[in-house]
């Protein structure tokens, strides 16, 4: 279930809805980022938003900053302290000003026909590293099938959990991303597709195949990670 490292930064807006990509939520959620909950232990926060940029201090689970902007998968914050600095995307939910994520006006048949899309490659066979129809990997599927509403995802799963804005489990609907953590690690390593009534669908490398699970099983309710909202 890993899938290729690669990069890609996007933002699109397409179908009269907000399409956001890592490279855009600065610019669109800057009046509204709210909260931020860290998702880790002895997470670096840095002075700049890259690996280079110097270490400031160190956050862990359930701490809460204020989150300013987004900008490369990096998010901007705040700490309680009044310090400002950067940490990467990945080891922060954003909370939303609500406790639920609500799509607006969204055209629901944008959605339908996502799900619809995906589910033509039922069967696909798994292929590291795949992206196409010829055969897909966990993130190239999402990927594929996220591009044909108009949506440029990055190309792995631990950069695609850092898109969108966070929804909590019991808040998910149908189009929005679902990420897993199943190799026992810190490291977002599985995505998928949630479909609705508790199921996803995922090119999955231990059936071989792009297929249908529930989130209930005991092995994805167990890694299961988080998940993010791409169409608002």
């Amino acid at each position: 279930m890993n899938c290729r490292l690669s990069k890609l930064v996007f933002g699109v807006s397409v179908f009269g809805m907000t399409l956001v990509g890592s490279s855009m939520l600065t610019h669109v959620y800057a009046d509204n980022l709210g909260t931020g909950i860290v998702t880790g232990n002895n997470v670096n926060i840095r002075s700049g938003g890259s690996l280079s940029s110097k270490v400031i201090t160190q956050l862990n689970w359930n701490d809460a900053v204020t989150v300013l902007g987004q900008e490369n998968g990096w998010y901007n914050i705040k700490l309680s302290n009044g310090t400002v600095g950067w940490i990467y995307g990945q080891y922060l939910s954003l909370r939303s000003s609500s406790s639920t994520v609500s799509r607006g006006d969204v055209d629901r048949s944008v959605v339908s026909r996502l799900i619809d899309f995906g589910k033509k490659f039922l069967g696909t066979k798994y292929v590291y590293g795949g992206e196409s129809p010829s055969g897909f990997d966990c993130s190239g599927f999402t990927q594929y099938v996220l591009k044909s509403v108009g949506i440029d995802l990055p190309r792995t799963a631990s950069s695609q959990a850092t898109v969108g804005i966070y929804v909590d489990r019991g808040n998910l609907q149908p189009g929005d991303l679902v990420f897993f953590k199943t190799l026992g690690s810190s490291i977002i390593n599985h995505a998928g597709i949630y479909i609705g009534n508790g199921e996803f669908m995922h090119a999955s490398s231990g059936a071989g195949k792009v297929m249908i699970s529930s989130l209930n099983d005991g092995y994805y309710s167990t890694h299961y990670a988080t998940a993010r909202r791409v169409i608002q």
